[in-house]
């Protein structure tokens, strides 16, 4: 119960930072990158569980939680060194914040296949993650059009997530 407990903070704390960051182009973030988000969100955390549920044997829990925290820091470490004003954390053409964050919901649902929670579990945490970009996305917006002279307010999403995954890591 408590493992699933974390899992769902950790979600929620992904879903939100990740709506933060949607907020910080120039243009406004769409309906369909939210949705496109908590689609792959779903179908890789679904991919993972499905590999995870046979491999338990193999892997401990804890160095499947000491992976997460890795990825989790590498995908700050190069939202942080590839932000563009313009273009935001997403938009400019280089993959890696993307490919860090597939990984990082794959490797989050072979953890839960580890853990045996499955295809409920799952879903649950995918509405929890479209509910949770959608918060952050207006939070960091009210946010930005309070302290717009202030550029480094992108941030605080990321400062956040680093938080959560140091709390994870614990």
């Amino acid at each position: 119960m408590w493992f699933g407990i974390m899992m769902l903070f950790f979600v929620f704390a992904l879903g939100f930072t990740l709506g933060g960051l949607l907020s910080t182009p120039k243009q406004p973030p769409q309906l369909m990158h939210v949705i496109l988000f908590s689609f792959v969100f779903g179908v890789l955390t679904y991919l993972g569980m499905l590999s995870g549920m046979f491999v338990t044997s193999w892997f401990a829990f804890g160095f499947i939680e000491i992976i997460i925290v890795i990825l989790t820091f590498l995908f700050i470490i190069a939202s942080v060194t590839n932000f563009h004003p313009t273009f935001g954390f997403f938009g400019h053409g280089r993959p890696i914040v993307l490919i860090l964050l597939s990984s990082l919901f794959f490797v989050m649902g072979f953890e839960w296949g580890i853990v045996e929670l499955r295809t409920f579990f799952t879903v649950s945490a995918a509405i929890l993650f479209f509910c949770a970009i959608c918060l952050g996305l207006f939070i960091q917006q009210q946010i930005q059009a309070l302290l717009w002279r202030y550029s480094y307010i992108v941030y605080l999403p990321l400062i956040w997530l680093l938080f959560v995954t140091i709390i994870k890591l614990l």
